[in-house]
């Protein structure tokens, strides 16, 4: 084989792989990615740890090792005063064979509704190594919510950021 056919083999695959790359690669996974600890759950990558920071003080979720969990929403009140609400609570199971995280739970609304559903979740990564969860929700009580799928990107909340959003009080006016 001369110069110039070993060149164009090797562009030619060089070529191949390149467009046969995959957006995003599937996760194949022994056990939930989402271990004990700290999460919150962006619909956006997040760039900095300063954006980790924020997301987490605004919600989080406390993972059990049992698969449990509970939320936690922070918002300022028309006092500028924070409150702390718990918005969701539940229990997930991850399905080795078909490698999706099944969760049931309950979504508690500020107004006092509560919606009940499932969700099931496939984990991928995208090219730059970021885990990405595909979000397939299944509500069970009657909602005016949607239940197409969404993609979040799990990130683990530092303690120290949980313990800090935990003891702000605001500013009252």
């Amino acid at each position: 084989m001369n110069w110039l056919h070993r060149n164009l083999i090797g562009s030619l695959l060089i070529a191949l792989g390149a467009n046969a790359m995959p957006l995003a690669v599937r996760a194949q996974m022994t056990e939930s990615p989402i271990s004990p600890g700290f999460w919150s759950f962006p619909r956006q990558k997040l760039a900095t740890p300063q954006d980790v920071v924020a997301a987490c003080r605004l919600h989080f979720e406390v993972q059990f090792a049992d698969g449990h969990f509970f939320g936690l929403r922070t918002e300022k009140n028309e006092k500028n005063v924070i409150e702390r609400e718990v918005d969701d609570v539940g229990h997930c199971q991850f399905d080795r064979q078909a490698q999706v995280d099944h969760c049931e739970m309950h979504v508690m609304h500020p107004d006092g509704s509560v919606l009940t559903g499932t969700l099931d979740s496939k984990y991928s990564y995208d090219p730059d190594k970021t885990l990405k969860m595909t979000v397939m929700p299944k509500p069970i009580t009657d909602t005016p919510g949607s239940d197409a799928p969404y993609d979040v990107y799990p990130v683990r909340c530092p303690a120290d950021a949980v313990w800090g959003g935990l003891n702000e009080i605001g500013q009252p006016k």
